[in-house]
C-alpha cells in the first residue's frame, strides 16, 4: 500500500473513534468563504518583537522543535516569537521533506539517542513515542483542568491511549513489549490541529474570468455548471483531485454525496452490498465521473495524480476545482497559491438529497511529542502548553492556515479562511459521526475494484456501466466471502 493510501486509512480510522463534534456544510454566507492574509487577523509577532525586546524575559535555554509540514513553519515561528517575548526562551524549528526522511531521521535519533526537545507526528494514540521516550502528558493534563478544558474533545480523545489500541498492540507481533504496558488514559502526544474530509476548493481568478460569482453553489447540479461555464468561456477544465488513490475519490467525496443523496437507509444498504451500484440511484458515483471526462471538464492525466501533484495542479491554474480536506488549504498556501485565490465548500449536495446539510466529524492530524529524556524538557512542556492554549492557537492558526485543536471563544481572532471552517464546528452528533463503520466500507478490498473501474473510466478505456458491473461482481463477491 503506498503512502498516500496509508495516510487515508489513518486519518479514517482516527475518524471513527469521534463522535463529539461534526464539520458543518459553508453556510450561505459567502463572504465568510473569502480568505485573508494572517497579518489582517492578528497582531504581527515581529513587531510585537521590537516594541517590548527591552522588557523581555531573558534565558540561555534553547529547545529544537522538529517537524516535516512546510506549510505549517510560518506558524511555529509566529508561536516561538510571542513565546520568547513571554520566557526569554528560543524556540528554533527544523523542517525535514519529504515525510518519509521525517521519519526515517526521527527512527534514527530515537536509536542514536539525540531526539530533538520535541517533535510533530501524526496524532494516534501513544505514536512516534519510541518506547518511553516521549514524555506523558496524563499528569500535566489533569493538574491543568483548563487548559486540557480547552481542547475539542474531539482532538484530544483521538490521541489518548484507550483499552482496544492496548488489544490491537498486544496481537501484533511487530509490537513491542512498551506499548503492550501503556495505559488507558495516557496521552504521549498534544494535538495542534483539527481537520475533516468532503472538501472542494475552487479557484477564484477562474472561476470570476468566466463571468461566474465565485461562491459557493446550492446543488451539485449547479456546481457541474459552473465547471462547464469555465470550460467553456476560458478553456481550464473543471476539475482535478488525486485520480491515483481510490481513496480520495471514494472516502473524502463519493460516500458522504451518496448518504446524502438517498440517506441512511438506502446508503447502508449500498455499503453493506444489499443495493447494486448499477442501482439508478448509486450509478451516478461512475457517471459524473464519466460525465466529466466526455465533457472535458476533468484535467487530463488526473487519473495518474498522487495527492501533492494535483494540488499542485489546483495551485498552478490547470483546474477550477480541486478536491481535499480541511487540510489541503495549509498545502495550497504552501505551494505558492495566493491565498486570496481560494474559495472553499463543503462537497455539495443533488437536488432533491434526502440530507443536503449532513455534517461530518473532524478528526486530529498533528502532535507535538516532548522528550521525556532531554535536558530542557520543562521548557519543552511550557512551549508546547503555550502552543496549544487560545493565544498559541490563533497564533499558530493564522500563519499556518490550519485549524486549531482547542475552542477560540473569540472567532474574530481568526483569519476568515479558517473562521469559514472553524465557525461549522459544532457539539452536537449525528448519524455520520455514530456509524464509522458503515461509511468506512469504501476502504475495503471490492472497493480497489471500483476505483480500477474508475481509472479505466477516465481514461476512456471503459464505460460507467461496464465499471459498475464489474464492481457488483467484486461487491458479490466480497459479501459472500464475509456473511
Amino acid at each position: 500500500m503506498n503512502k498516500a493510501n496509508l495516510r487515508i486509512k489513518r486519518f479514517a480510522t482516527i475518524a471513527s473513534l469521534f463522535t463529539v463534534f461534526a464539520l458543518a456544510a459553508c453556510g450561505s454566507n459567502n463572504g465568510n468563504n473569502g480568505v485573508s492574509s494572517p497579518s489582517n487577523a492578528s497582531a504581527s509577532p515581529e513587531s510585537t518583537n521590537e516594541q517590548n525586546e527591552s522588557a523581555s524575559p531573558k534565558s540561555d535555554v534553547k529547545l529544537t522543535l522538529s517537524h516535516w509540514k512546510v506549510s505549517f513553519d510560518p506558524g511555529f515561528k509566529a508561536v516561538a516569537e510571542a513565546f520568547k517575548q513571554k520566557t526569554g526562551i528560543t524556540v528554533e524549528t527544523q523542517t525535514t521533506t519529504p515525510d518519509a526522511a521525517y521519519s526515517q531521521k526521527l527512527i534514527a535519533s530515537a536509536a542514536a539517542g539525540s531526539l530533538p526537545d520535541i517533535w510533530a507526528t501524526d496524532a494516534s494514540p501513544a505514536y512516534r513515542a519510541f518506547d518511553g521516550k516521549a514524555y506523558e502528558w496524563s499528569g500535566e493534563l489533569s493538574k491543568d483542568e483548563a487548559w486540557k478544558n480547552g481542547f475539542l474533545p474531539a482532538a484530544l480523545s483521538g490521541i489518548t491511549v484507550a483499552q482496544a489500541n492496548i488489544d490491537a498492540w498486544a496481537k501484533d507481533e511487530k509490537a513491542s513489549a512498551w506499548p503492550k504496558a501503556t495505559k488507558p488514559g495516557q496521552v504521549y502526544g498534544i494535538p495542534i490541529d483539527v481537520g475533516a474530509f468532503y472538501m472542494i476548493y475552487g479557484n477564484k481568478k477562474i472561476v470570476e474570468q468566466a463571468g461566474l460569482e465565485a461562491k459557493e453553489p446550492a446543488t451539485f447540479e449547479e456546481w457541474v455548471s459552473m465547471m462547464k461555464t469555465v470550460k467553456e468561456k476560458t478553456g481550464t477544465p473543471g476539475f482535478v483531485f488525486a485520480g491515483n488513490v481510490g481513496g480520495v475519490y471514494n472516502a473524502w467525496f463519493l460516500n458522504l454525496v451518496d448518504y446524502m443523496k438517498n440517506g441512511e437507509e438506502s446508503f447502508t444498504k449500498f455499503m453493506n452490498r444489499e443495493e447494486k451500484l448499477s442501482d439508478p440511484k448509486h450509478m451516478w458515483a461512475l457517471k459524473f465521473i464519466e460525465d466529466l471526462t466526455k465533457d472535458g471538464l476533468l484535467l487530463p492525466g488526473a487519473a495518474s495524480l498522487d495527492i501533492d501533484p494535483a494540488d499542485q495542479a489546483f495551485a498552478q491554474g490547470k483546474a477550477a476545482f480541486s478536491l481535499g480536506g480541511t487540510f489541503t488549504f495549509a498545502n495550497l498556501t504552501a505551494i505558492g497559491m495566493n491565498p486570496d485565490d481560494v474559495f472553499s465548500f463543503r462537497v455539495p449536495a443533488f437536488e432533491g438529497s434526502v440530507f443536503p446539510d449532513a455534517t461530518v466529524s473532524p478528526f486530529p492530524l498533528v502532535q507535538m511529542v516532548v522528550n521525556n529524556e532531554g535536558p530542557n524538557k520543562e521548557a519543552a512542556i511550557e512551549f508546547v502548553k503555550f502552543l496549544t492554549s487560545e493565544e498559541g492557537q490563533v497564533l499558530y492558526a493564522n500563519h499556518a492556515y490550519d485549524l486549531p485543536a482547542v475552542q477560540i471563544k473569540d472567532g474574530s481572532k481568526l483569519n476568515p479562511s479558517i473562521q469559514a471552517m472553524a465557525s461549522s464546528l459544532s457539539s452536537e452528533s449525528n448519524w455520520w459521526s455514530e456509524n464509522p463503520l458503515i461509511w468506512q466500507q469504501v476502504f475495503k478490498e471490492d472497493w480497489k475494484v471500483f476505483s480500477e473501474g474508475m481509472v479505466k473510466i477516465m481514461l476512456g478505456s471503459s464505460t460507467a456501466e461496464a465499471a459498475a458491473a464489474e464492481y457488483d461482481k467484486a461487491a458479490a463477491a466480497y459479501k459472500k466471502a464475509n456473511p
